[in-house]
């Protein structure tokens, strides 16, 4: 029996299977990569199409919430036209609470600033 072939064909063997593994494990590395890249440009843009809606219907009152929500919905669909409704609802949600949030933090912002310049000092 020749130890060294039986060796030598072991090792193509092992290092053929940490290759394939390698290869394995990079490749759902990259997709979930991949998917998370995906992921945060879908979230950019819905936030983009919110903060549009807003600029095209301001201060309207509630009476145009589903104006803007359908503004929104059509904007995604148009560039990711497979994405259902009931996905993208939340994500919505999401961003018009975001953006509320960052409207409330400039109004106060505003009010702080306005209530500094109307101090008088003597």
């Amino acid at each position: 029996m020749d130890w060294s072939l039986i060796l030598d064909y072991s090792l193509k063997i092992a290092g053929t299977a940490v290759g394939t593994i390698i290869v394995t494990y990079a490749s759902i590395i990259f997709a979930k990569l991949k998917s998370k890249i995906g992921e945060a440009k879908l979230n950019t843009y819905i936030d983009k199409c919110v903060k549009a809606a807003e600029q095209l219907y301001p201060n309207l009152g509630n009476k145009t919430g589903a104006e803007k929500y359908q503004y929104v919905l059509e904007c995604i669909k148009n560039k990711y036209p497979k994405l259902d409704e009931g996905y993208l609802k939340p994500l919505i949600e999401g961003a018009v609470y975001s953006v509320s949030e960052q409207v409330k933090q400039i109004a106060k912002a505003e009010k702080h600033t306005t209530n500094l310049s109307t101090l008088t000092i003597g």
